[in-house]
């Protein structure tokens, strides 16, 4: 039986150079921003409000998940999430696909406060708020079945998602200004991943008027065949109890 940990790595930097690179400039700002004690995070965190449009800082949107200010702690959490989960996905989906995943899971709850903001004030996002969740559940949404060991306890991928979510509502509600803010943002972020991950979605352009009825029935089975074989691999002991038939 397979199990991902945080003991050994699933991935190589020839297979994830985006995931690599990403780590790479989180380290690098890290100690620059340590040594400007803080200046460079100024510039680089989120204020997702209405009014941050007035100011043109668009660079903000794609800057904050690297921007964590003294925290070295939530900097490793990040890195250990970014790096076991992202590596997987960016194998599984290639480096274009993840880097857009990436951005997008940070600007996906930022829009939710924008459009609360004139009732909440928004918040400032720094560190990869919404992308903590959204890998997580991207990862849970490709393997459900996947044995994972958190510290020493083995779970499903699946149940892994439930506590990522859980944790991100009331351990890190002040990230967001509040619970109903929280709630609505990190919704929105953990179903733009699942969504992201089950419906294939991809940058190419298709032709014609798509996948037939008899097609989408076709890709519909195959998707429960490979579901039931990630069950009997998940709760296989030894590799040749998955060529048992049943009884």
């Amino acid at each position: 039986m397979r199990t991902y940990s945080f003991g050994s790595s699933p991935v190589r930097g020839g297979d994830t150079p985006a995931v690599y690179g990403l780590l790479a400039a989180m380290g690098i700002i890290f100690i620059l921003d340590w040594i400007a004690h803080g200046a460079l995070s100024v510039w680089m965190v989120w204020p997702a409000n209405v009014s941050w449009f007035s100011t043109l800082q668009l660079w903000r949107a794609f800057t904050f998940p690297f921007a964590h200010g003294a925290n070295f702690l939530y900097l490793i959490m990040d890195a250990l999430v970014l790096y076991f989960f992202g590596g997987s996905l960016e194998r599984a989906w290639g480096s274009g696909r993840f880097l857009f995943f990436f951005f997008a899971a940070g600007i996906v709850p930022g829009l939710v406060e924008i459009a609360l903001s004139p009732w909440t004030g928004g918040a400032v996002f720094f560190g990869m708020v919404g992308g903590f969740v959204a890998m997580v559940v991207a990862f849970a949404a490709m393997a459900p079945y996947q044995t994972v060991l958190l510290f020493i306890f083995p779970l499903q991928a699946r149940w892994l998602a439930v506590i990522s979510v859980a944790y991100e509502l009331f351990a890190r509600t002040g990230l967001y200004g509040g619970p109903w803010q929280a709630i609505l943002a990190v919704g929105a972020t953990a179903g733009f991943a699942y969504v992201f991950q089950v419906t294939r979605f991809s940058f190419r352009f298709r032709r014609g008027s798509g996948p037939t009825l008899k097609e989408r029935i076709e890709r519909w089975r195959q998707r429960r065949r490979m579901r039931e074989w990630q069950r009997r691999v998940a709760r296989a002991e030894r590799p040749e109890d998955l060529f048992k038939h049943k009884k």
